[in-house]
C-alpha cells in the first residue's frame, strides 16, 4: 500500500508538539510496516513557498492509496488534490473557540477553509475524545467518520533522572523548589491563573521559584526564571528538575507536555478542563477550573505534592501512552479505510 504523509512541519523547524507527532508518526510507521511504501511531503523552506497557505498547492498525492494530512490546517490542499483516500489529524480547533488568538492573514485563511475541508475527508484522526467531541460541536462531523487516537511519548528518553544534577543543568539551586510551567501565554493557557497560584504559593512557602518554559514567550514576575525556548533534548532534564509541573490552561487538543512530565516521575497538578482527564486518568491531581476557589485549590495540591520527590504513579499512568501505540492505531485506520 502506498501512503503519503501531507506534513505541516519544515524540517528546519525546532521540535515542537506538531512536529514530534508527525516525525514519530512517520518512524515507527515505517518500522512497523516494511511493506508500506510510505513517504512524506514536508512544507518547503522560505516564508513564501513554505507558508502554510501558499504550500497547498503543492502538496501531491496522486499515486497513493491514502493520502494522510497530519495536521487540519494542511486539509484544504484537498481543494487542490483529491486523493483517494484522505484522512486528517485534528489536534485541536482552539481558533475557532477563541477567534481573538488569530493573530494573522494566514490563519484566519487556514481557519476558515479547514472546517469546509474536514468534511470532505474520508476519515478524521482526533488526538482525544476532547478533540472529537469538538469536530462534532464546531465542524459538523459525523461520530462515525471519527477515529481516536491518542498521542504518546518516547518512554527512553522521558524518564526519571537525577534532580539535584538537573537542576544545576539549568544553574537552579538545588536547595530550592521549583514548579514548571510549560506553556505559551495564549488566552486559553489561562498564564493568569498560574500567576496567582504561584503568587499565593510564595506566601505560605519559602524557596520556591517558577520555571517558565515554551514557544519562546516569558513570563515576568518576582522568583518566576523565564527560560523562553528549551530544545528537546534539554526538555526530559527539564521536567526532572522540577518538583511540580503545573498546568492550568482550559483548552487542550490533548496535552503532550502533562504526558512527558509525568513519565518523568514529576507530580503534576492539572486543571480538569478540555482533554486534560484524558491524559491523567486516575492519577488525579486536577483541580476544578470553573470554581471561585480554584487557586487555593491549585495551591493545595501543589503543596501536598511539591515534597514528594518520584512520582510512581505518574509513571505508571504515562506507560498508558507510546508513540508506538499510536502508529500502530493509526495504521488500524488505515487499513479499514483501506
Amino acid at each position: 500500500m502506498k501512503i503519503i504523509h501531507w506534513n505541516i512541519s519544515k524540517k528546519s523547524h525546532p521540535m515542537y508538539a506538531l512536529r514530534k507527532y508527525e516525525d514519530e508518526l512517520f518512524h515507527h510507521m515505517k518500522e512497523l510496516k516494511h511493506e508500506w511504501d510510505i513517504e512524506r511531503i514536508r512544507r518547503k523552506e522560505g516564508k513564501i513557498l513554505g507558508s502554510t497557505v501558499f504550500f497547498w498547492l503543492f502538496y501531491k498525492g496522486k499515486r497513493a492509496d491514502i493520502v494522510h494530512a497530519t495536521s487540519q490546517t494542511v486539509a484544504p490542499a484537498i481543494f487542490f488534490r483529491r486523493p483517494k483516500r484522505f484522512i486528517v489529524t485534528v489536534h485541536d480547533m482552539a481558533p475557532l473557540v477563541y477567534p481573538s488568538e488569530i493573530r494573522d492573514l494566514s490563519m484566519k485563511i487556514q481557519f476558515q477553509l479547514t472546517p469546509k475541508a474536514l468534511k470532505k475527508a474520508d476519515r478524521i484522526i482526533a488526538i482525544s475524545e476532547f478533540t472529537k467531541r469538538e469536530l462534532i460541536r464546531l465542524v459538523g462531523i459525523e461520530e462515525e467518520k471519527i477515529s481516536v487516537v491518542y498521542q504518546g511519548v518516547d518512554h527512553d528518553k522521558y524518564k526519571p533522572m537525577d534532580k539535584t544534577i538537573c537542576k544545576k543543568r539549568f544553574g537552579l539551586n538545588p536547595e530550592k523548589k521549583h514548579i514548571l510551567v510549560v506553556s505559551s501565554n495564549l488566552e486559553h493557557k489561562r498564564m493568569d491563573i498560574a500567576r496567582k497560584v504561584f503568587n499565593t504559593v510564595r506566601e505560605v512557602r519559602e524557596n520556591i521559584e517558577m520555571i517558565k518554559a515554551g514557544y519562546g514567550e516569558l513570563l515576568e514576575g518576582d522568583d518566576i526564571v523565564s527560560m523562553g525556548w528549551i530544545t528537546e533534548d534539554e526538555m526530559p532534564a527539564l521536567f526532572n528538575a522540577a518538583d511540580v509541573y503545573l498546568h492550568t490552561s482550559e483548552y487542550e487538543g490533548f496535552g503532550l507536555p502533562i504526558l512527558e512530565a509525568m513519565a518523568c516521575g514529576t507530580p503534576v497538578v492539572v486543571s480538569d478542563q478540555a482533554s486534560i482527564p484524558e491524559v491523567v486518568g486516575d492519577y488525579g491531581n486536577m483541580v476544578d477550573l470553573s470554581a471561585d476557589t480554584c487557586v487555593d485549590e491549585f495551591v493545595e495540591k501543589i503543596l501536598k505534592n511539591i515534597d514528594k520527590g518520584e512520582d510512581k504513579n505518574a509513571i505508571e499512568q504515562s506507560k498508558k501512552f507510546s508513540w508506538e501505540k499510536t502508529a500502530r492505531e493509526t495504521i488500524n485506520v488505515y487499513s479499514e479505510l483501506a
